[in-house]
Order: C-alpha cells, then sequence, then structure tokens
C-alpha cells in the first residue's frame, strides 16, 4: 500500500501562491506536485480509474472511466444510446 502524508498548513499556504511561488515552496520541499494532486492521482490509480476528456464547441469534460475500458464502454459514460450505437 502506499501511503500519502499531507501537510494541511502546507496546501492552504499553496492555494494562495502563484503558480510560480508554488512550484517554488513545493521544490524547497523536495515535492514535484502538491499534496493533493499526489492523493488524487493515487487514488484514482487505486480505484482502477482513468479520465478522458471530451470537447465541443459549448463545452469542454472530463470524465471517469475503468482503466481498459473500451470505446464503447467510455462512450456509455456520457449516454447510454452513445455505446449501444457504438
Amino acid at each position: 500500500a502506499e501511503a500519502i502524508f499531507l501537510n494541511a498548513k502546507i496546501e492552504s499556504e499553496l492555494i494562495e501562491l502563484d503558480d510560480d511561488e508554488a512550484l517554488e515552496l513545493l521544490q524547497s520541499m523536495g515535492q514535484e506536485e502538491p499534496g493533493l494532486a499526489t492523493l488524487g492521482r493515487v487514488g484514482f490509480d487505486i480505484l482502477g480509474l482513468q479520465t478522458y476528456l471530451t470537447a465541443g464547441p459549448k463545452e469542454a469534460r472530463a470524465w471517469t472511466i475503468k482503466k481498459g475500458a473500451t470505446a464503447p464502454e467510455a462512450a456509455g459514460v456520457i449516454h447510454t444510446d452513445f455505446q449501444k450505437g457504438f
């Protein structure tokens, strides 16, 4: 099992900083990404999930699917009719 250590004080400070300052703070602590990003990434991995993106003229969206899902299964997450007609 993988352990993730989060420091709530540091995470709240990172939110208040601009991108360059946040990166500098992370690097000073030997981290590559905020703890919350690590939590999300590891959580998705442990649960066997992944994200795929769609974009159209009015909307861009992220969809969560199981790793290894087929294209028809992924389409079914958007709408069951898409999966049936794939």
